[in-house]
């Protein structure tokens, strides 16, 4: 199948290079974000050295720096990284034969998230940032394979035991200490290890003769596993124009920085094109095309350059995933390395590094897009922070900047004073010589305007309502509406994120792969093979913004008793998952640490009553404790009763034992009997 180089470095140009819009939006969140314009100084103030003209309303004037949107951005990021953290997460299945493996793929997510994948909160969190800022973010989905080159050591008597053991070897110490029949030594050596070079072969050989011991280069897989890594739309991610869903893309541009050594490790780890890796090498080391701020600041007039990344020792390559039919019409995602710089080679071939079919069995793009608002169904149509707060920001640094200006003034108001006779000197307690009594006199102060704090106290209302803040009671509602939705798409999202991680997991996890289950001291090491998280399941992340509240918790908390004390009246209330609930509001790592699976807590309810009932046929008494089961524990006691004849002839004939027994039973049924009489005591007879 044609790769077609040339029109896929076309279009990426294009696109990285495709007009006004985006990029002028992207400057705008970033700058309003961080307070960045032309003519800054470090000290806040407004000079004529930087601005190249004179300073309104003087020199020296304040030039604040308001943190409005940056304030918006970092409270919000901390609370979409707090529902990530604490949002349960869940598998359930699609198909009634996947239901048993449910609850073991719930605990290899939960060990992904927290053990597994190292990067993933880091990530999340420049996800978060880039959602907000720009308005849109990517999370990039895959399995990463890394090996890592090692060194072992052997010697003629582990070589002699390997002779032993196969019958091809038996000539191999032989051929090793004999210098006649090296090169037989290095052939059949080279077919023990095949990763070994035949130059490092003759010289393992000839230290084995000589000394009896060498060491060979060894790779192990340091990682073999999911991945995530959070790209930003327009500097690390790129869809053609057309583009109004991200699965439905034409193509999708991933493009990253690499090292000489990364390249050239891809020949062997990643199959990529030895001779693409050295031209690559050769002529495109510190190239790039994509516009960094550097650019947007000179497209804006702005002096202020900002330095986000040194590209002068790495190479910059670009990953393609195109979706498009075979030679039989048949549809599938095909992925190619290449260099924007380097389409075709000396001969005019074009030339990259890698491509095939994608094998992911997902058969999806391994990319999740988290819009902040849909606007359109145009991938880039979501506005970022900056772009909404830009001019109330830039309201309240007026009012900041008029308000210290004015006690600027009233501190040292400007001085009247005799043409040609200036003060010599100018202080508390200083002498100044006058002619007449209005020869030196300060110019009147501007006056003081209440006005300017409501302005600012006003502004930041209104932004605290758009932005999902509680600035009274009659708006909490809606606060805690808007934080919600905004809450329910980032963990949709992540649901996405979480469906490809366990998808990669069922294809390419080996037999030996292990985890733990996450939140529990009592876990125990758990093997999952392939075949054990197998099945088609539903992620679910679950997060209720009004957990953050805690007087309003516990209020849901004193309902939720209410509600199942007085109302339960049949027991249709589950009481052990009842327990799963409250402990989810109180701390969900806390409920896995003290609650038990129904079944296991009711087995240990019926074990420990036939243990009671063994003390009692010994002659020990014990009473009923509060906190137990007493309507199952009075069950297991009857039907030991009734199915035991020792036991039954035992009661009948042992009036002690008797009497222990029947104690016992009166306990339980008056334990039931007051619960009983509570609800009565609560509802009437």
């Amino acid at each position: 199948m044609d790769n077609n180089i040339t029109d896929m470095t076309n279009e990426f140009h294009e696109i990285v290079r495709r007009g006004n819009e985006s990029y002028d939006r992207m400057r705008l969140n970033w700058e309003t974000r961080y307070n960045v314009w032309s003519g800054q100084s470090d000290d806040g103030r407004k000079w004529k050295s930087k601005l190249g003209r004179n300073p309104v309303p003087f020199d020296g004037a304040s030039d604040s720096r308001p943190p409005l949107v940056d304030t918006y951005v970092n409270e919000d990021v901390d609370m979409l990284m707090t529902s990530l953290s604490s949002a349960q997460v869940s598998a359930f299945p699609t198909e009634s034969n996947d239901a048993e493996q449910a609850s073991l793929v719930t605990n290899l997510l939960r060990y992904q998230i927290h053990n597994q994948i190292k990067e993933f909160n880091d990530e999340a969190e420049l996800a978060a940032n880039y959602m907000l800022e720009n308005g849109v973010a990517v999370v990039g989905v895959f399995w990463d394979v890394e090996e890592q080159a090692t060194v072992a050591d052997i010697d003629m008597e582990s070589i002699s035991q390997l002779a032993q053991s196969a019958e091809n070897l038996s000539m191999f110490p032989e051929m090793i200490l004999s210098e006649d029949r090296e090169d037989e030594a290095i052939a059949l050596g080279m077919l023990v290890l095949p990763d070994v070079k035949q130059s490092k072969m003759r010289k393992m050989i000839r230290e084995l003769r000589s000394t009896g011991a060498t060491t060979y280069p060894v790779k192990m897989t340091v990682k073999n596993r999911p991945t995530v890594v959070a790209l930003r739309l327009g500097e690390d991610f790129f869809v053609p124009l057309d583009t109004t869903e991200l699965q439905d893309a034409r193509r999708c541009y991933y493009k990253e920085f690499v090292t000489k050594e990364a390249l050239y490790d891809g020949i062997e780890s990643k199959g990529y094109d030895r001779k693409w890796v050295e031209d690559v090498v050769d002529k495109t080391k510190g190239k790039t095309i994509t516009m960094d701020r550097n650019a947007l600041s000179a497209r804006s007039n702005s002096t202020r350059r900002e330095v986000i990344f040194d590209a002068k020792e790495v190479y910059e390559i670009v990953h393609c995933y195109e979706r498009k039919l075979d030679e039989d019409d048949v549809q599938g995602i095909y992925y190619t390395c290449f260099s924007p710089h380097l389409p075709v080679n000396e001969r005019g071939k074009e030339t990259f590094a890698f491509s095939e079919l994608m094998n992911y069995d997902h058969c999806q793009y391994p990319f999740v897009l988290f819009r902040r608002e849909w606007l359109s169904r145009r991938v880039d149509d979501t506005r970022g922070y900056g772009e909404i707060g830009f001019t109330w920001q830039k309201q309240i640094k007026n009012e900041w900047d008029a308000r210290v200006d004015r006690n600027s003034l009233a501190t040292m108001p400007p001085l009247h004073h005799p043409p040609g006779r200036p003060p010599t000197k100018w202080g508390p307690g200083t002498l100044v010589p006058r002619v007449r009594q209005d020869d030196y006199q300060y110019a009147d102060v501007p006056a003081y305007n209440a006005g300017s704090k409501e302005i600012e106290v006003s502004v930041r209302e209104t932004c605290d309502r758009y932005f999902g803040r509680v600035t009274g009671p009659e708006n909490q509602p809606y606060a805690m509406m808007r934080q919600q939705h905004m809450v329910s798409k980032w963990l949709k999202n992540w649901q996405r994120v979480m469906e490809q991680v366990l998808a990669l997991t069922q294809q390419f996890a080996s037999e030996e792969f292990f985890f733990r289950v996450v939140g529990s001291s009592k876990a125990q090491m758990l093997s999952a093979s392939r075949d054990d998280i197998q099945g088609q399941f539903d992620i679910q992340l679950n997060f209720a913004v009004a957990n953050l509240d805690q007087q309003l918790m516990q209020r849901k908390l004193e309902l939720l008793k209410v509600a199942v004390g007085e109302f339960d009246t049949q027991g249709v209330v589950d009481r052990a998952e009842l327990m799963q609930v409250v402990f989810s509001f109180i701390d969900p790592v806390l409920g896995e640490r003290l609650l038990m699976r129904t079944e296991t807590a009711a087995q240990k309810e019926i074990d420990d009553e036939k243990n009671v009932f063994a003390r009692l046929s010994a002659g020990v008494d014990e009473d009923v404790r509060e906190g137990q089961s007493h309507e199952m524990r009075l069950q297991v006691l009857q039907q030991i009763l009734e199915s035991s004849p020792s036991a039954q002839q035992r009661y009948q004939q042992d009036e002690e034992f008797k009497s222990r027994v029947d104690k016992r039973m009166q306990q339980l049924q008056f334990q039931l009997q007051q619960k009983k009489n509570a609800v009565i005591g609560r509802l009437g007879a």
